[in-house]
């Protein structure tokens, strides 16, 4: 049997290895840190005769018979470029290059480019699920020209499966698979958001302790909010720190970082012409959390004076916050698909947004109701211009907005912050509206810039002089 290369064997590059010798692949290994390589002999299954390690590049290289395959989970960035003007030298017309790390897709455009130039395949490749998904079966989003048939068996066979269904999609070419990653990525910040949004609200306005609000979630899990960040959630609040005995949210800090992938969704959507406030706020959360100082600060001069609600008031919240949350996450997904037909008509990618939701209901990290009913939303019209036009995702967006609108304005008023849930409701209020606030906006930029406006009675741009006459 012929071996897949791998080249970068960390957490995510050993799990797939495990993965694919799992599924009958013979796997041949290379990583250029010794710690990695070490990080083998922990996985039982990488200690099989179907799995060779390597310590260079060159020797992996030679014992790949052409056709190569070989599979890249490296640091994105310049790594990724060192390795890849390496094997243009080293590969041959015909080998097959797999970029499975979380590269930028205007890289993997270039790379594309580059790559072809000396006839070698070269796709970039979004692979979803976390370490568990690599080894267990992740979603995987494919960009490039046409999949050689080696390349797809391979990829079918260690993808996750639903309903027996491969989570696998050619998304289209070049950068395609990344973009389709990156954007997956962005609503994950938001879906993630919106779940520690609503938990803030079950422990600091309703004063529901840690058992109980995982409760909360272990039953939004079996009906419309079901998936995995769902699940999880309520998992965490079940941990308990083995070494001091406390419930696990208690002794972690609020602060959280970011990779990458989120600040390129919102850049995207920028250049692109997208409204994605959710997308931006979720990653603003995480920027906001790292300023310690500052909070701390404003937090001594400036002390919250929030309170709970009585007990007999749970009754009707928790159902109402979970409208809320639910039209919320319609609203995070209808963003991010948005995002996804930009993109498709700017670069010409021909994405099939039906087919990028069924890819995601299994394998990954947003797996759930939601890539479901889209999934199903876009089958029946294909067309569909937004999420919240499609019957189902728009009544039940506006049902839970109308249930829920109660509970985040008491929030508010007792000085409880939930801006992903408050940005969502303001955007579905914001497209409603007959007139926007942006007409007193266009009118102060004529006003002090000639800028010019559009008028309701006839087409062109127009422009006057503001000056009220004496």
């Amino acid at each position: 049997m012929i071996p897949i290369g791998l080249i970068g064997l960390g957490v995510m590059g050993s799990h797939l290895a495990c993965n694919m010798l799992e599924k009958g692949f013979a796997v041949a290994g290379f990583d250029g840190d010794q710690k990695c390589r070490d990080l083998c002999a922990t996985h039982p299954e990488l200690l099989a005769d179907s799995f060779s390690l390597f310590s260079d590049l060159d020797t992996l290289i030679a014992a790949l018979k052409p056709p190569r395959i070989l599979i890249l989970m490296i640091t994105a960035g310049t790594p990724v470029d060192h390795l890849l003007a390496q094997c243009s030298l080293k590969l041959t017309r015909g080998d097959i290059l797999m970029d499975g790390g979380n590269s930028h897709f205007t890289d993997t455009i270039r790379r594309h480019k580059a790559m072809a130039v000396h006839g070698i395949a070269f796709f970039g490749v979004g692979i979803s699920g976390g370490a568990q998904g690599a080894r267990h079966g992740p979603a995987i989003m494919l960009g490039g020209d046409r999949v050689p048939d080696a390349l797809w068996h391979l990829l079918q066979t260690i993808s996750a499966r639903h309903q027996s269904q491969p989570c696998l999609i050619h998304a289209g070419p070049d950068g395609a698979g990344h973009f389709v990653k990156m954007v997956h990525n962005s609503i994950e910040y938001a879906d993630m958001q919106l779940l520690a949004e609503s938990q803030f609200l079950l422990h600091n306005l309703m004063g529901l302790d840690y058992p109980d609000q995982a409760r909360v979630f272990e039953t939004w899990n079996q009906g419309d909010l079901a998936g995995y960040l769902t699940r999880i959630t309520a998992q965490i609040l079940r941990k308990i720190d083995p070494e001091t005995g406390c419930p696990a949210l208690d002794i972690l800090q609020d602060q959280v970082g970011h990779k990458g992938t989120g600040l390129w969704a919102v850049q995207a959507a920028l250049e692109l012409g997208v409204s994605t406030p959710n997308l931006t706020q979720a990653l603003d959360a995480r920027v906001m959390s790292g300023m310690q100082a500052e909070r701390k600060a404003v937090r001594k001069r400036w002390p919250v004076h929030a309170t709970k609600v009585k007990i007999f008031e749970q009754e009707w919240m928790i159902p109402a916050l979970a409208h809320a949350l639910l039209a919320a996450r319609i609203t995070v997904f209808a963003q991010g698909f948005k995002l996804l037909a930009a993109a498709s008509q700017h670069y010409d990618w021909a994405l099939d947004l039906g087919a990028i939701a069924a890819c995601w209901r299994g394998g990954c990290i947003l797996q759930g109701t939601m890539p479901e009913w889209i999934h199903v939303a876009f089958r029946a019209n294909p067309g569909l211009e937004h999420l919240w036009l499609d019957p189902v995702l728009g009544q039940k967006t506006a049902a839970g907005f109308d249930l829920g609108r109660r509970v985040l304005a008491i929030a508010l008023g007792k000085e409880l912050p939930v801006p992903n849930l408050t940005t969502a409701l303001s955007c579905f209020d914001t497209f409603r509206q007959q007139h926007l606030w942006t007409r007193m906006v266009a009118a102060q930029r004529d006003c002090f810039g000639s800028h010019g406006f559009l008028r309701t009675d006839r087409e062109g741009s127009v422009t006057w002089d503001w000056t009220l006459k004496q």
